[in-house]
């Protein structure tokens, strides 16, 4: 099948493509940047240059693609980042399902996120119908993946399915989402802990499922892409124990960490810094956010690493890059 991909340069992306070419697929990978093709480098596929912020530069991109995949988009917890969240996010979604429209494809598999999925009660586990209920608290990367998803499930020009990932840990992380935990607690561990509780995935887990969804995903649907659901204490301890150091205790409350993200902010621009830890970021984790992948084992055949299977994806690459000194 001859297959549009978008966000191909990021980890998931990249993941994907190689999963897409392994499976025997035509890989036409969109690229900002012809001559930056990044973690693409030396891959079998053919190249689209595009933005899909600005849908003119799409419809030759998508020409004569039979499905898409699109993966692209901004993850950032920061307030003055909602405009743009809103313009990658929400409106970039759109434009790449109106391109799949006009150009004949028929599937588009939408890399969703947990953030477009509800809150879950305590001690309890939610799945792909958990009413998201995130409005009015200033997650407005939530918001954008809620809205996307949305906009994407009720396009009836195509068939979409929407994948809904966890904390994706794996290789490739150059943006150092999943890493960064790694370095901060071989650094003696963050400050505190949050008190909720998190969905884990593998990044080859991921990328296998979007393969997988483009002949066994239900169309409308959504699948939990999950595994193991830590609290962040136990995820800190885990991370801890295979790096061989003590791991962070100290966990607190959304009373307290939100005050915290608050006067770290302050504290971060006026060292000039990125803050360790936003508001959004404080409400979020504070929260439990654990859901079962039952569905996407059935129908997708998804089969989950355990959580130790997936930390150890990041740390065998970290370690691979010199990242780690342990």
């Amino acid at each position: 099948m001859r297959v549009l991909l978008t966000g191909g340069t990021g980890q998931i992306g990249a993941a994907i493509a190689r999963a897409l070419l392994n499976a025997g697929h035509d890989v036409i990978a969109l690229l900002r940047d012809a001559n930056r093709p990044g973690l693409l480098t030396g891959l079998p596929l053919r190249w689209a240059q595009g933005d899909i912020t600005r849908p003119d530069t799409l419809g030759a991109a998508a020409s004569g693609a039979e499905a898409v995949i699109h993966t692209a988009g901004l993850v950032s917890y920061a307030a003055q980042d909602a405009a743009l969240l809103h313009a990658v996010n929400v409106e970039g979604t759109r434009n790449v399902l109106n391109a799949a429209a006009a150009a004949g494809a028929r599937r588009v598999v939408l890399t969703s996120s947990i953030a477009a999925l509800g809150e879950v009660k305590a001690d309890e586990l939610g799945d792909e119908d958990t009413l998201w209920g995130w409005g009015g608290l200033g997650l407005y990367y939530l918001e954008s993946k809620f809205e996307a998803e949305q906009l994407a499930l009720g396009d009836t020009r195509l068939e979409v399915i929407a994948l809904n990932p966890g904390i994706v840990f794996g290789a490739d992380d150059l943006s150092g989402h999943t890493s960064a935990l790694f370095s901060q607690v071989l650094g003696g561990g963050p400050p505190v802990v949050p008190c909720g509780a998190t969905t884990v995935c593998a990044l080859p887990d991921v990328a296998a499922a979007h393969v997988s969804a483009l002949s066994r995903g239900r169309p409308g649907h959504r699948y939990v892409l999950g595994g193991a659901t830590p609290t962040f204490l136990e995820l800190y301890a885990a991370i801890a124990a295979s790096l061989g150091v003590p791991a962070p205790r100290r966990v607190v409350g959304e009373g307290l960490l939100y005050p915290f993200s608050i006067v770290e902010g302050w504290l971060a621009r006026l060292g000039q810094r990125r803050p360790r830890i936003t508001p959004a970021l404080a409400r979020m984790s504070s929260r439990n956010r654990r859901y079962r992948c039952d569905k996407a084992v059935s129908e997708l055949g998804y089969t989950p690493r355990s959580l130790e299977e997936s930390l150890a994806e990041t740390l065998t690459w970290m370690r691979a890059q010199g990242l780690l000194k342990v």
